[in-house]
């Protein structure tokens, strides 16, 4: 209907400012947020994961897997390379955290030149609160690569490296929501 396409235009021409602006670059951006939507709920057990069945539990965090590539990798803040296997214990730690929230700002993501939008790259800042086995308030600045397969994109690599001091202490974290 028109509302949604006025709604979709606005999203894109805000996207635009913050990532490249071809499709492949738009939607890259969208599941950065989407994912940090995910991770929001999953932890604090909010929102459309609130009260979930041990049934519902297993069929989202499945579907949730199903955004990663067989070979992800993720290089945690503190340097330790992962692989997407690491990603089942976030199973585990569903509704662990009520308080915990993260809000995803300043996403540039690109396409790799040459590539025509099979590979994208760039960065992104995620600031965190209310998480139970990390410091209250935090935040990562993430270099993100994903594939674009069959006009699916599935996260391949992930590196954070922690916020420095002094830009998390001016940082406003009561926006998070």
């Amino acid at each position: 209907d028109a509302s949604r396409r006025r709604r979709t235009r606005r999203y894109a021409k805000s996207m635009s400012s913050r990532t490249g602006t071809s499709k492949e670059s738009l939607a890259a951006a969208r599941e950065v947020e989407a994912v940090h939507v995910f991770f929001t709920g999953w932890f604090s057990g909010t929102g459309e994961f609130k009260a979930l069945s041990k049934t519902d539990q297993k069929e989202k965090f499945d579907k949730f897997l199903t955004r990663f590539h067989d070979d992800f990798s993720y290089v945690l803040p503190g340097g330790k390379l992962k692989r997407k296997r690491y990603l089942e214990g976030i199973r585990e730690a569903y509704a662990c955290s009520p308080d915990f929230r993260i809000k995803v700002e300043d996403i540039k993501i690109v396409s790799v030149p040459g590539t025509e939008g099979k590979i994208l790259s760039g960065t992104y800042c995620e600031y965190q609160t209310g998480a139970k086995k990390s410091a209250n308030n935090n935040g990562r600045r993430s270099t993100v690569v994903f594939m674009n397969q069959n006009k699916k994109l599935t996260w391949y690599r992930l590196h954070e490296t922690w916020m420095p001091e002094d830009e998390l202490q001016s940082y406003d974290f009561s926006k998070i929501k």
